[in-house]
């Protein structure tokens, strides 16, 4: 078992860059890529040749399946990763990264990274990293999944505050400035509608400030208080 801390150490894009820059052969299997904002980086179990790793942007991403439709997992901003299947298998069938604003992702062979990987990550700390990543994300969509409307925005904001909100110096959270209504209700499942109704409830208890961007949670105790309530 690790600490969450010794895995982040070896979690960034300059880390990451550095142990493939090792392989002399780097440049001829890595490149940047620029996305303006609404491209589409779709990834099918046919065309999962690279490992991606985003510099700079942020991005909504889905899961698509037949079974269950196309659906917002979460959101992915700068030194997350995507495509680092371990099992071919086993790939998700369909995973697509929507670019929320003017992004730059890494794109590396994927031969490549794993060959230089098992070189020089003996310990799988890359791999770790991304399956505790990905197994907290489909974890929490799938909680929200099992929640009633209203409780599946709170576990949304909550979930957005404690992974990706920055804690400014007036003691508040500050949620990513990409975020809006039509995102939160999709990542919830819900209608726009009654999803600004709920959030009108929570700047009337002085829980959330989503007024202007960013939007600002003034009490993440008290969101956390919400969305308990009852159990």
């Amino acid at each position: 078992m690790y600490h969450e801390s010794e895995l982040n150490v070896f979690y960034s894009v300059e880390q990451i860059l550095k142990l493939l820059r090792k392989n002399p052969v780097f440049n001829k299997y890595c490149y940047q890529r620029k996305l303006n904002k609404g491209e589409v980086i779709r990834l099918t179990p046919t065309t999962r040749g690279s490992f991606y790793m985003i510099e700079k942007g942020d991005f909504s991403v889905y899961y698509e399946s037949r079974l269950t439709g196309k659906t917002l997992i979460f959101f992915f901003q700068r030194n997350d990763m995507f495509n680092f299947p371990l099992l071919k298998e086993r790939m998700h069938p369909v995973l697509e990264a929507v670019a929320l604003k003017e992004a730059q992702v890494w794109i590396i062979d994927f031969n490549f990274m794993m060959s230089t990987v098992k070189l020089e990550d003996p310990r799988n700390y890359l791999q770790l990293n991304f399956l505790a990543t990905t197994q907290m994300q489909l974890g929490n969509a799938l909680i929200r999944k099992s929640l009633d409307s209203k409780k599946r925005i709170l576990h949304a904001l909550v979930e957005l505050t404690e992974h990706m909100a920055l804690y400014n110096s007036d003691k508040v959270h500050e949620l990513p400035s990409f975020m809006t209504y039509e995102l939160l209700a999709e990542m919830a499942g819900t209608s726009r509608g009654y999803t600004s109704r709920i959030l009108r409830e929570l700047r009337d208890s002085d829980v959330l400030d989503s007024s202007n961007r960013p939007w600002i949670v003034k009490n993440i105790d008290l969101l956390n208080d919400l969305l308990y309530e009852g159990t």
